[in-house]
């Protein structure tokens, strides 16, 4: 009868010498419930090229306010077509799916002012590209010079 107490002890001191270091371990990588996937190699994708691109932006007055409404138009220089957008009322404007292949020419319009035109090139083989459109007077375009009186 003196062996079940003993055994009864026993195991109540291995139990709690059990939980005590388990309750003052905290790193769950010990944890055998806990599995940590890092021993598997890191797989990098290769990101295939575009097949097309994008050219977005934003249409401004000379004081950097947008425009909303300002009409942008997009022209392929292969071609000559004419593409339109209207802008939003942050003055953003988007064209998508523009080949790599072709220039573009891109020019905003807002009541009777316009902006300078701004080139995408062939050669430019960013995806994403971004164009601000400054709308300004048509006073602040060079002035021609007047000939001079023939004598």
């Amino acid at each position: 009868m003196s062996k079940v107490p003993l055994l009864t002890g026993l195991l109540g001191v291995a139990m709690a010498a059990t939980l005590g270091a388990q309750s003052g371990d905290t790193n769950p990588g010990h944890d055998p419930n806990v599995f940590l996937d890092n021993h598997r190699p890191l797989i990098q994708k290769k990101q295939k090229a575009p097949t097309s691109r994008t050219l977005s932006g934003k249409v401004v007055d000379d004081s950097g306010q947008p425009l909303a409404n300002a009409v942008v138009t997009l022209t392929n220089g292969k071609t000559g077509e004419k593409r339109t957008f209207f802008t939003k009322k942050d003055g953003r404007y988007n064209f998508e799916d523009l080949s790599f292949s072709i220039d573009y020419e891109v020019r905003a319009r807002y009541k009777d002012q316009q902006s300078e035109a701004r080139k995408l090139s062939q050669y430019d083989r960013m995806a994403n590209v971004v164009r601000i459109l400054e709308v300004g007077d048509s006073d602040s375009k060079p002035e021609q010079t007047a000939a001079a009186p023939k004598k």
